[in-house]
Parts: C-alpha cells; structure tokens; sequence
C-alpha cells in the first residue's frame, strides 16, 4: 500500500467502523400515488403477485423486507464480478457498469432504512400509514437483528469496487451509522450481568440467540482489525480510535462474551445438544441459526483478544456450536426444516409441521454467509480446520441438498413460494413474500459453491454440462427474483 492509500484509509477509516394469507394484505398499483408525509423514497412491499402487484400488509412498510431486499442487493452487486455473474458465460454485461449500480442501489437502500427505521440501534419494526403519514410502530424485536447487522458484509467486500475510487470510498464511509448502532444498542441495553433480555425483560433461547446473532458484526470489526492483513484495513487506526467508533473496546466485548459464556455453560444440556435457558429445548429454527452466528463470533472473539483461560473456554463454545449443528442436520429434509425444532434425548424432532422457506433460508446463510461458521482465516482459531475439517464437508452437503431440493419443491412456474408441509415438501402457501425472494437471494449467492453440485461461471468449461447447467439454473432463479423486486418498488 503507498502513503496515499494508506493516509485516505486513515482518514475514511475512523468513519467506517467495520467498516398464511392475510385479510388485511392490501394491493398498491406500482403507479399508485402515496403519502409523501414522512414516506421513504423506495417503498418496498411484503408480497408481489402472480401479476407483479406489490402487496402492502396493513399499511405497514416492514424493516425486515427493507432489510432483507438491502441484502440481496449486496450480494447480486458483490458476486457479479468477472468471475461470478458478472463472467461472459453467464451475464457479462453486469461487470463492471451494473456491478456498480447495485452498489449505489444498496448505498441508496442505506440511508432510508437508517433515516426511518433505525433510532440509535434501536430498530423501529415496521412504519404504519395513518392520515397520509408513516409512523413508527411496533414493539422491538431482536429477530430482526442477525440479519441486520449482516449488512456490514459489502464493506468486507467492498475491495471488489476499488476501481472506481469515489464508489469505494462510499461504501467504507456512509453505511457507518447504520453498520455499527445496532450492536452497541443490544451491549448497552439488553445486555446484563452474562444474560441478554427482549424488550420485556425476558431472558430465553430467542433473546440470547438473536442478541448473540447481533454481535458478530461488531466482533467482526476487531477480528478484522486484529488478524494478520488487518493492516489494510482496520488495522490502519490505533485500538484506541476504532474503541471510540465501535464504543466497546475488546476489553469490554471479552468481558460480555466472557459472561454470557458462562450462562450458556449453565444452560448445557449434553444430552440434547442443546441450551435450555428455563423455557424448554424447543427452538425456533431461526434462533438456532443466530446462535450458532453469534457463537462463531464468540468463540473466535475470545480466542483471540482473550487469555489462556478465554481460549480454553472459546473451544468449548466451538465444540457445542459443532454438536448443536451436527444434531440439526440429520432432521433436514431436501425441502427444508421445519419452524421449530424439539432436541431430545433421541436427536431431534419436528416441532412444527411447517417449512418457512424464508427462515430455512436464513438458517442456511448463517451457516455460510459472511463472517460465519465456516469462515476461518490465518490469526482466527482456526478450529475447524485444524480439527473438524469434516464439518466444512458437511456445510458443503447441506448447502447442495437445500439449493438442490429449492429448485425441486420451493417453485410454481418459476416464483418462489412461502410456507410447505414439513412432512412431505408439498405447498400450504403458495404466495411470493418478498423477505423469502430477497434472502433467496442472498442465501443463494453465498452458498451455491459450498458444496459439488454448482460451480461458478468462470469454471464451467472445466465441469461437466450437468453441473454448468444446473448452476445456470439456479443463477437464473435469482435474477428472475431479483426482476420481480426491482419491478415492485
């Protein structure tokens, strides 16, 4: 790096941190008029149907939907490089001019969801209509967190915009607010003494899972600025500095982790494989999801900015995450897990008799996507693959039977679909929401090389038509989504 980059990267860096149907679905025409008073720009629907009419549930415009299409849009920006997308096998007219477009599009998506959902890290859930003005409304609710702070992602990726400057600049500088509030909310104010608590003061297995799922992106920062290539990146600020932005030092983040540590100790059930934190071992799929994120983070967080004793605890953490998933897996079917999950003596059981594609694949993208379970790099612990290296094939085979088994149950003429019958894969609602086509999205493009069954487009001449075919296929599936969206809003 010369001095030139190295003093703009001093200067953008302190402010990039880390850097079931419903009666009262309502349609809106695309070219409807609405209220402007205290309207986002970009209103984004909940579902779109079979015409491609946007559907607006009670008048409300959901975070999770803005939350979720700002995702894809990450993703379908970051992956249509010339090796992916963006490649002359595929589509190679989207490198580099629309590569760019969908990065000012997420850009863009950024400052109205930070300007009208997010109030200091807490995140308003949805915004009612009333009188011609949106509202914020709703009780908080930490399951919409994970993802959220997932959006930190494009940053970790932003090096694949470095040819033009000015866009890459962008994306290390204006997502700060937004990228960072959310985590040092849930440390400041849901965090206490080792436990993490909802909006009501409770403390149970959704609670600890979703703040834990909340805090990988902040971890994520200092394992970025910590590891060895740190320099380029986080690593140009003093601990001191990136402490002031990120408002909890390592210090403080090893001592939450250290405490929380503790309560999962204390909520152990071997047996299960599982953590009962007084309300059963009957869990939401995506809290089992969150917490194995939020877990990852964890036990790399305290391998590396914690002492002798924080390592020895941070393998125990990696040890039950592993079991934890090693216990989910075998109750997978090709079309998905059911909502709900019973771990037993005896392995797991369905606890619901429904598949909710949408939380299916938000399962599936905490298990690969980003900073996450099979993320290990050169200065991380490195478990994985110094220990369970078997674990990365077996993300591998999950990851190929859920994109395997989409493209067989998860379509009618070619839309997405919402809800299945756990028991046998069959359809219960047929609707296309637009959180299940955005997190397709996002899970797809981050997953389809995990395991043998896709390639990227760049290596199809050096796999057979099968697979170059099939890949095409699912790439297809995305895009054909992707249009829906774009078309919605």
């Amino acid at each position: 790096m010369n001095y030139f980059n190295a003093f703009i990267l001093i200067l953008i860096v302190p402010l990039i941190v880390f850097s079931c149907g419903n009666d009262a679905d309502r349609e809106r025409d695309p070219g409807e008029a609405v209220p402007e008073a205290g309207a986002p720009d970009i209103l984004v629907p909940y579902t779109i149907d079979a015409e491609g009419v946007p559907g607006f549930r009670q008048d409300q415009l959901r975070f999770r939907d803005y939350s979720n299409v700002l995702n894809a849009i990450s993703v379908i920006a970051t992956v249509s490089r010339d090796s992916e997308y963006g490649n002359e096998a595929y589509r190679p007219e989207l490198y580099p001019d629309a590569m760019m477009e969908r990065a000012e599009q997420w850009l863009s998506m950024v400052v109205q969801i930070d300007d009208y959902f997010n109030e200091e890290g807490r995140i308003t859930p949805w915004l009612e209509e009333s009188a011609g003005v949106y509202e914020a409304s709703g009780e908080l609710d930490l399951s919409l967190y994970p993802h959220l702070v997932y959006a930190y992602h494009i940053h970790h990726r932003s090096g694949r915009f470095e040819d033009n400057e000015v866009l890459y600049n962008r994306l290390n500088r204006e997502p700060t607010n937004y990228l960072v509030t959310p985590g040092r909310y849930i440390m400041n104010e849901h965090y206490r003494d080792g436990a993490f608590y909802d909006d009501s003061g409770v403390m149970d297995h959704q609670s600890m899972s979703y703040a834990l799922g909340a805090l990988h992106a902040n971890a994520y920062a200092w394992v970025a600025w910590k590891k060895p290539g740190g320099a380029d990146d986080m690593g140009v600020l003093s601990e001191q500095a990136l402490g002031h932005h990120m408002g909890h030092t390592p210090d403080d983040m090893v001592a939450i982790y250290r405490g929380a540590a503790a309560v999962l100790d204390d909520a152990w059930d071997s047996d299960r494989s599982v953590y009962d934190f007084g309300d059963g071992t009957e869990w939401d799929l995506d809290a089992a999801g969150a917490m194995i994120r939020g877990k990852k983070a964890m036990y790399d967080f305290l391998y590396m900015f914690g002492d002798e004793d924080d390592a020895e605890l941070s393998r125990t953490i990696f040890d039950r995450t592993v079991a934890m998933l090693e216990a989910i897996a075998p109750l997978a079917e090709p079309w998905g897990l059911p909502e709900r999950i019973s771990f037993t003596p005896d392995g797991t059981r369905p606890a619901s008799g429904t598949v909710s594609l949408y939380d299916w694949y938000q399962f599936l993208n905490h298990l690969g996507g980003g900073y996450a379970l099979d993320r290990e790099r050169e200065g991380t612990s490195m478990y994985l693959t110094e220990h369970r290296s078997d674990v990365f094939d077996l993300i591998g085979e999950i990851s190929d039977e859920a994109l395997l088994g989409a493209m067989e149950y998860h379509l009618i003429d070619g839309r997405l679909v919402t809800e299945l019958d756990f028991s046998d894969g069959s359809v219960t609602d047929d609707r296309l929401t637009v959180s299940t086509a955005a997190m397709f999205i996002t899970m797809a493009g981050n997953m389809y090389r995990k395991g043998d069954a896709f390639e990227r487009a760049s290596d199809w001449d050096s796999v057979s038509e099968e697979i170059s075919g099939r890949s095409k296929e699912l790439f297809d599936i995305s895009f054909d989504h992707l249009e829906l969206l774009d078309n919605a809003f």
